[in-house]
């Protein structure tokens, strides 16, 4: 929305284009109530004006306080029906409250009739998400690629690499918005503090604003660089200048990405990783690290990078606070309590509708949604209505706002099962869950992303415990009846939160050491591609010393 300050062109005899950037000003500040005054001051001067409704609606969707946000650009559409930045913000308000098919709808109408990058981005966005295709979501981020990230690859400068030597210390650069309380810290966290240094370099280009989590993984780097204030050609020119060998995106098509400094060749190798898990549709991504249960070599054709097998695809650390509740809350309650721990996009209306019939089916049953509204006023009027619609017993069914990061850990004291979502699922929020012992109802899909749940299920059970977890469901039948027979059996769910850390702790997960080291050889592998002038390696699986004898017999 960064364009919206540089098109503020209606003006009317009472509110000027200063008032009106004087109120974008403030937004851009992160200053939404002051902004929220100052833009509802603008109206009671001029109600007609489509750009004031732009910007409240504009506010309203940067607090995720979505009904009023959809309720103003609705009006600020009625003004002005002609403008594409207007129905952009619609179709993101409209997908975040789990109205996927209109979001599709509506953003391909945009980009169709607009040019700029950030409707086309948002497009292939929405549709990785919402489209059940991988091909439509291959061919809609190539829609992207082609018009805005491949123009930039042609034309950027020759990348010069002066040492090519196959076994150097390797220098890595990690670019990320999410170095904060998000979810990405969680699986880098333990890299960077596993990191052998005598091996790589590792660099951190940080764009996001510092929070207590910045300062604690800036602790773990020795080389930061906050690149927010740079230009993407300043941003590529510097890592070319230090000499980076593997740059990671680890944030796609997600808020404060720097996409266009990969579009650029900032460096000779670059990948993607972990911030999004969709296809990014570019030709300057190399590569994109994976394991065989998100994508197997089978889904090689939906995806524009090539893929690059790792054991696991992550690493995970629980946050520090997390107080662990040793028995289900039904055994105190005398009733079971599901809970719904996903962000609000991913609730659609027809998972509200299974939810309902699981309600129904089990009398005594409570349900919490918890949505990323961060006021209860707002969760209430976004989900309410939904609620109703779905034909939940509404006495029974609570709409919890946004909680900080320790109270939300808390919520396996209140919650006996969380319920996952489809077909967006959840990845993060799923890990918590279980290390707050919870188990967990989830639908199965063909493609991994869609079913990171039950990925992570499956890759969990791999060490023999065939209940652990909860149930992978394969339809929404079978969902249902999951759900019923994990509140009918309490002492399952006993076992669940007795033995479920402890079996995290030796998963593949938590061994923070293996899958740095794994992720180390990823790239030594990728560096010897490189010099070899092909992609002969795809996993670490791979023999790296084999690779490195080719190269110096042919030398």
């Amino acid at each position: 929305m960064s364009s919206i300050s540089s098109e503020v062109t209606s003006e009317s005899q009472s509110v000027t284009r200063q008032d009106i950037a004087q109120a974008y000003q403030q937004i851009e500040a992160c200053q939404f109530l002051p902004a929220l005054a100052s833009l509802m001051q603008l109206l009671t001067r001029d109600m007609h004006n489509a750009q004031i409704w732009l910007l409240v609606g504009l506010v309203y969707t940067r607090m995720s306080d979505w009904a009023p946000a959809i309720n103003a650009l609705q009006t600020a559409q009625e003004l002005s029906p002609q403008d594409n930045q207007v129905k952009q913000l619609l179709a993101l308000a409209l997908f975040s409250t789990g109205r996927q098919q209109q979001a599709c709808d509506l953003i391909d109408k945009v980009a169709k009739a607009g040019h700029e990058g950030p409707q086309w981005l948002l497009r292939a966005y929405i549709h990785a998400h919402a489209n059940r295709d991988p091909m439509k979501a291959l061919q809609v981020a190539r829609d992207w690629g082609r018009r805005f990230a491949d123009p930039l690859t042609r034309n950027a400068k020759p990348l010069r690499v002066v040492d090519r030597n196959a076994r150097k210390k390797l220098k890595i650069g990690y670019v990320t918005a999410d170095f904060r309380e998000h979810s990405v810290a969680f699986f880098l966290q333990p890299v960077l503090a596993h990191h052998d240094h005598d091996n790589v370099e590792v660099h951190v280009y940080c764009n996001n604003r510092w929070d207590y989590v910045t300062a604690q993984m800036r602790k773990l780097v020795s080389h930061w660089h906050d690149v927010q204030e740079l230009s993407d050609e300043e941003m590529c020119s510097q890592i070319r200048a230090e000499g980076i060998d593997v740059l990671v995106d680890l944030s796609g098509f997600t808020q404060g990405h720097r996409l266009c400094v990969f579009a650029c060749r900032a460096a000779p190798v670059q990948v993607t990783w972990l911030g999004y898990m969709h296809t990014l549709g570019m030709k300057a991504m190399d590569y994109r690290l994976v394991d065989g249960s998100i994508a197997p070599p089978s889904h090689a054709p939906y995806y524009s990078e090539t893929l690059f097998y790792l054991r696991s695809i992550a690493s995970y650390a629980p946050p520090a606070y997390a107080p662990l509740c040793e028995e289900p809350p039904m055994l105190r309650n005398g009733y079971p309590t599901l809970v719904s721990l996903n962000n609000s996009a991913k609730v659609t209306d027809e998972m509200l509708r299974i939810w309902a019939r699981i309600l129904h089916a089990r009398e005594d049953a409570r349900l919490i949604i918890m949505v990323k509204e961060e006021n209860a006023d707002a969760a209430q009027a976004h989900m309410q209505p939904r609620v109703e619609a779905a034909g939940m017993p509404l006495d029974r069914v609570s709409v919890l706002h946004q909680q900080p990061l320790n109270q939300f850990m808390e919520m396996g004291h209140i919650g006996d099962i969380a319920l996952d979502t489809s077909p967006i699922s959840g990845g993060t929020t799923t890990l918590h869950a279980l290390w707050m012992g919870m188990s967990i109802v989830c639908l199965q899909a063909e493609r991994g992303v869609d079913a990171s749940t039950a990925r992570t299920l499956q890759g969990l059970r791999r060490g023999g415990q065939l209940a652990f977890g909860g149930e992978v469901a394969d339809d929404a039948d079978c969902y249902v009846q999951a759900a019923l027979d994990l509140m009918a059996d309490p002492q399952r769910l006993l076992l669940q939160r007795q033995s479920s850390r402890e079996y995290m702790r030796n998963s593949m997960l938590m061994d923070y050491g293996a899958r740095t080291a794994e992720l180390e050889k990823a790239y030594r592998l990728m560096w010897l591609n490189y010099l070899h002038g092909d992609r002969r390696a795809r996993s670490v699986t791979s023999d790296v010393a084999l690779h490195m004898a080719g190269l110096e017999h042919a030398a």
